[in-house]
């Protein structure tokens, strides 16, 4: 090997060893939010040449002459420059914000920053949707999540439900999640998380089904307790029939205040600081009251919801049920006395078959043994008179 050869590969190690001390800064810039790239270098008494590279590509670019070069929504902070701050201020940052940036000051790289772009998860909804499944749902996250199911007790096989991402408006992500009921959906909580592709946070939301029977005229109590690991809350509770959804109450655990909109549905107030914040309905109205209730827990990352299907009866409603009873408890008697006397019927029959078959088979073996019946009174008869014949 040559010496001019040596000498090449010695420069080429050293300047390999100078480019690896070059740092790497990791930034997660949060979308449609400014957002600072960091850079610093030694300052001199010169004259300073700033420059920033995106995948290569140049986008900002300050010369010693006062001219710049701007690409975007993108500036220095100038006041600062002097001072050895070179580092870069993208505004209003979307999804094209992303990449591997460097940072060059009079034409040597200072650092480089590799900067993810996250539209953070803010709520998740759950609910039954028209076709009765269970749907979990966020909106304008990027980039796509991770959605796991799970329930409360735990299930002895594994979920399957159906996941859809797509990208939408300013290419963040809707994103629906729908589940089957499970065979004796009531004793099931359902439990949806989605979180982040970074790990960097998680959103839980779940539902918990419940039915109830109340008479009209009476008070109905609809059950309502609080997650035990949700302790500052607020709470808003619904009421759905015919497709349409209203207000009836809210309440917020910081504040101990809750706001009624119906007359005559309040919450116990000593009950509501335990985290009981049950509904109690006054004088309700089959009519006007049967529907979907629902109790919606809204926390910093969780959100719950009790969902209860209540069925308000009518006096005449009880009346006509009580009377549906009888006749079908009568029914359901004659049924069962039908079948006894079905079966002692068939039973009888079965047995005065076998009797007939019986003495069919009697008859049939005397016909078959003619002479069996005539000899036997002749013996009798020779065995009687031979003790007659020795006396004489």
């Amino acid at each position: 090997m040559s010496r001019t050869h040596y000498g090449a590969c010695v420069v080429l190690w050293i300047f390999s060893l100078v480019a690896c001390k070059v740092p790497e800064v990791r930034v997660t810039c949060i979308f449609s939010k400014d957002c600072i790239l960091p850079c610093s270098f030694t300052p001199t008494n010169g004259d300073v040449k700033i420059q920033w590279f995106q995948q290569e590509a140049l986008i900002f670019s300050l010369q010693p002459a006062g001219q710049r070069f701007n690409h975007g929504n993108m500036s220095l902070f100038s006041d600062s420059v002097s001072e050895g701050n070179a580092s870069l201020l993208v505004k209003q940052v979307d999804t094209r914000s992303k990449g591997r940036y460097k940072c060059v000051v009079n034409n040597v790289t200072v650092t480089y920053v590799v900067a993810t772009v996250e539209a953070p998860i803010r709520t998740v909804s759950i609910d039954i949707n028209p076709s009765g499944l269970i749907q979990c749902s966020t909106k304008d996250v990027y980039p796509a999540p991770v959605v796991q199911w799970s329930t409360e007790p735990r299930l002895s096989h594994a979920l399957q439900p159906i996941t859809r991402m797509a990208p939408g408006r300013k290419s963040l992500f809707t994103v629906e999640s729908i589940l089957k009921q499970q065979n004796n959906s009531l004793d099931y909580i359902y439990v949806c998380n989605i979180t982040s592709k970074y790990g960097t946070h998680t959103r839980t939301a779940s539902l918990q089904l419940q039915e109830l029977t109340g008479s009209e005229g009476k008070d109905l109590v609809i059950p309502c307790k609080a997650p035990k690991k949700l302790q500052s809350f607020s709470l808003v509770w619904t009421f759905t029939t015919a497709n349409k959804t209203t207000d009836i109450l809210t309440y917020d655990s910081r504040t101990h205040k809750s706001r009624s909109l119906w007359d005559n549905a309040e919450l116990e107030e000593d009950n509501a600081l335990k985290g009981d914040v049950s509904l109690t309905l006054e004088n309700t109205v089959g009519s006007e009251h049967s529907g979907f209730y629902t109790c919606a827990f809204s926390g910093a990352e969780t959100r719950h919801l009790i969902q209860s299907r209540v069925v308000i009866t009518s006096a005449r409603q009880e009346k006509d049920f009580v009377r549906y009873n009888l006749w079908m408890l009568g029914i359901v008697a004659g049924l069962i006395a039908l079948l006894a006397l079905t079966l002692v019927v068939k039973r009888y029959r079965a047995k005065s078959k076998r009797n007939q078959e019986i003495a069919q088979e009697d008859a049939e073996m005397q016909s078959m043994n003619p002479d069996k019946t005539s000899e036997e009174p002749q013996a009798g008869n020779k065995l009687t008179t031979q003790p007659s014949a020795s006396h004489s």
